[in-house]
């Protein structure tokens, strides 16, 4: 495929198809902790076993769906886009049911229930994000393109992380009669993973439409038989074998873990720390959004000026730095009063900050593996986009189970109540909170930083390896027809 060969439309279309992966990223990463352990009162250890438990599952899923995916021969549907429609539907069902158990469970069947649907809608939706960001690399060859078009996809999935926020604060769980916090209201959680279901459906569809003249482009220069499922493994290992991969996983896997550890914190901080009301809630999860534009295009403009590595080091800092701080000051006493308007601009203009800072970082973090799986075409004489993303939809899946385990190691040291109502929790509860968010926010982001300083695929190597691209096509596999 040639260089700079998409179009608005292709590009549009393709960032639409991220609505079912926000959808189930928004429900585990914000609300499904605060939901089956706050809201309905499971022991936090039993979430995080049965996380593990879909992570062992996921360990053998990711990497098999990225071989199937990379050795698919169909002319109509193609390497992508026959299994993300296959999946859409199925992970919306699972989704929904999830959060949805009958009325009267058992604390044992409550579980059972959990851990089905959990692990039932992680298997699904391998099928549809392994394809989906494999199909991102698949579309452009070019260096500053591929940034490009995550910057878009970026920006679409931030405008559907917005979509979750205004449907659960606004729609579903609203401030109720009876409630001090509107997050305590059982019935709306199963309303809104429905809704959010139905919307990731329809994207897909939409995405599918969008970018199906892409197909004959994207497709492999020969349709030979090639390896069976299980080569997966092998082609993982091989890919090990690239300092590249190992420490571009690395930092990317770091910087997931820290934003998952601060959104399965995120509720219980503004429910009990800030005591923001749903309104106020909504307000600081809607600034960082309005940031999310301009964090795609510095990125994109500070890569093509000096380097993808670059900007992701410092990104990676601003990203930590920015949450840290709202919790620093309330440590050491310059936070505004609980309940005022200064100390809502303060989390709100920090949250932006540290949101740009994030995005960013790992919008160049997807444009370097794409970069990342040209050096092993050229190494190897085979295109490996959804192997290499496979690995990294894994180690991304890993990193917030990470994150639910800081989350979850905080949580039983505070030792927080279950259900408890914002008037119930002391302020020395409240500050063991703030200082572990600080910890944890600064020794992830020093760590992210020095994984990502040791990535070396610059900018003028990139070009050599495109050069060598063009004198040799790759040889390719094949072996599933749907």
């Amino acid at each position: 495929m040639s260089a700079r060969d998409t179009n608005l439309v292709n590009r549009v279309s393709y960032g639409v198809g991220h609505a079912m992966i926000s959808a189930k990223n928004m429900l585990f990463h914000f609300f499904f902790l605060f939901y089956f352990a706050n809201v309905l009162g499971l022991p936090e250890w039993q979430v995080l076993a049965a996380t593990f438990l879909a992570i062992i599952i996921d360990a053998v899923s990711d990497p098999v769906m990225g071989q199937i995916s990379d050795n698919t021969r169909s002319r109509r549907w193609g390497r992508r886009h026959g299994w993300i429609l296959i999946s859409s539907i199925p992970t919306a069902a699972a989704l929904t049911l999830l959060f949805s158990p009958p009325e009267g469970m058992s604390e044992g069947a409550l579980f059972v229930w959990m851990a089905g649907f959990m692990i039932g809608t992680r298997i699904l939706i391998t099928g549809y994000t392994v394809p989906y960001f494999a199909l991102g690399a698949d579309m452009s060859s070019h260096y500053d393109e591929r940034t490009s078009i995550v910057g878009l996809r970026t920006i679409f999935e931030n405008i559907f992380n917005l979509l979750v926020f205004i449907l659960a604060f606004v729609v579903f769980l609203p401030d109720r009669d009876g409630l001090e916090d509107g997050m305590l209201y059982e019935p709306g959680y199963a309303g809104l993973a429905l809704s959010l279901g139905l919307v990731g459906m329809i994207a897909a569809l939409l995405m599918s439409a969008g970018t199906w003249n892409r197909i004959p482009s994207t497709q492999p220069h020969n349709w030979d038989p090639g390896k069976p499922w299980y080569a997966a493994f092998i082609n993982l290992r091989e890919a090990l074998g690239y300092s590249e991969f190992r420490t571009l996983t690395l930092g990317f896997s770091l910087l997931v873990m820290l934003y998952s550890t601060i959104s399965q914190l995120s509720l219980f901080v503004g429910v009990y720390v800030w005591r923001f009301d749903q309104a106020e809630k909504l307000i600081t999860s809607l600034v960082p959004f309005l940031v999310i534009i301009p964090a795609a295009i510095l990125a994109d403009q500070v890569s093509r000026r000096a380097d993808k590595r670059e900007a992701a080091l410092w990104l990676t800092w601003l990203f930590g730095l920015s949450f840290s701080l709202p919790f620093a000051l309330y440590l050491v006493g310059f936070i505004p009063p609980i309940g005022s308007t200064g100390l809502l601009v303060l989390v709100a203009v920090c949250s932006g900050l540290g949101y740009a800072g994030m995005v960013g970082a790992l919008m160049l973090s997807y444009s370097m593996m794409a970069d990342v799986s040209d050096l092993m075409t050229v190494n190897t004489g085979r295109k490996r986009e959804g192997l290499l993303f496979a690995a990294f939809t894994f180690a991304n899946k890993l990193a917030f189970a990470g994150g639910l385990v800081m989350a979850t190691i905080g949580l039983t040291l505070i030792d927080l109540p279950d259900a408890a109502l914002p008037s119930d929790v002391d302020n020395s509860t409240t500050r063991l909170l703030a200082i572990y968010s600080v910890v944890i926010n600064l020794a992830l982001a020093g760590l992210a930083w020095a994984a990502y300083r040791r990535y070396a695929l610059s900018r003028a190597r990139h070009l050599r390896l495109q050069e060598q691209l063009r004198k040799a096509r790759p040889v390719e596999s094949g072996v599933a027809e749907l």
